[in-house]
């Protein structure tokens, strides 16, 4: 026995393995809308969670603008002045 000998047997069954395997001829085909159909899913996700991040980082802002805003005199109560010339 030499130390090629499980190397050379591992090989010779791999092979006769493979001989014996047919392969699909649309396998790749299928494969490939497979990917592109998840790639789109995952741009399109994408797509909506930035749509979505923006849209509420807007609402934020604005809501913040008119929180912080200077607040309104009731109505009734503003002073107005009348400048009456003689």
């Amino acid at each position: 026995m030499s130390v090629d000998d499980p190397e050379a047997r591992l090989r010779d069954t791999l092979d006769s393995l493979a001989s014996t395997v047919v392969p699909s001829p649309d396998t790749y085909a299928r494969a490939r809308s497979e990917w592109q159909r998840r790639d789109r899913r995952r741009r399109l996700v994408m797509l909506v969670l930035a749509v979505l991040i923006v849209a509420v980082a807007d609402l934020v802002g604005l809501w913040a603008l008119h929180s912080f805003a200077a607040p309104d005199r009731p109505p009734g109560q503003e002073r107005i002045d009348v400048i009456v010339q003689p």
